[in-house]
């Protein structure tokens, strides 16, 4: 897509905020519920951070399989609908090509949460009991003094290149996990994590 200003996204966004106010609500009505939920069940609320297909997602998934969780995807999956009718696409379209349009997909989040740093993270644990793709510092440090997440996870993987787009490092989460093999043993790592947290097996 063509180089669009920061005023134009800003202007989108405030468009598809008024347009979508309902949905926006009810999205928020389900992190609540779903909050109350984990919260009762015992169940911490993990993020998973790192620069893009570091492996947050398959981790996500992996962690939803394995212990019965929800998780449909990522902070992206989750603001796909409206980033789509900034658009003009489908959602589907834009999720499909939001790794060629990366940076612009960045702006548009700072401006949709501009005004509630974890808004972006409770829209996705609405649909989610977990959280993958931070990109924003203040979004990750506000999720975290806030207790929306209980604990945040860098994925460390030297395979993939430096991403633009993400506003934190290593240093600002919680634990690390190192992805640097095959799956085998990124997900015999996260086995050992999971039972150190007091995940329970389905």
């Amino acid at each position: 897509m063509g180089k669009t200003s920061l005023l134009q996204i800003q202007a989108a966004v405030a468009i598809v905020k008024e347009e979508n106010a309902q949905l926006l609500v009810q999205m928020l009505d389900h992190y609540e519920e779903r909050r109350q939920q984990l919260a009762l069940d015992g169940i911490p609320v993990v993020a998973f951070c790192g620069p893009g297909r570091c492996g947050k997602d398959l981790a996500a998934k992996w962690l939803a399989l394995t212990y019965g969780l929800r998780y449909v995807g990522s902070i992206s999956h989750a603001i796909s609908p409206l980033i789509a009718k900034s658009l003009g696409v489908s959602r589907e379209e834009a999720f499909a090509k939001r790794h060629n349009d990366r940076m612009y997909w960045f702006e548009w989040c700072n401006a949709l949460r501009k005004d509630d740093p974890t808004l972006l993270a409770k829209l996705t644990l609405g649909e989610n009991d977990m959280v993958a793709g931070f990109r924003g510092d203040v979004e990750l440090h506000s999720c975290r003094s806030s207790g929306i997440v209980d604990l945040t996870i860098w994925v460390d993987n030297p395979r993939v290149d430096v991403d633009p787009s993400l506003e934190f490092s290593i240093d600002d989460c919680d634990l690390v996990i190192r992805n640097a093999g095959c799956k085998l043993e990124y997900f015999n790592k996260l086995k050992i994590l999971c039972n150190y947290l007091g995940f329970k097996d389905i």
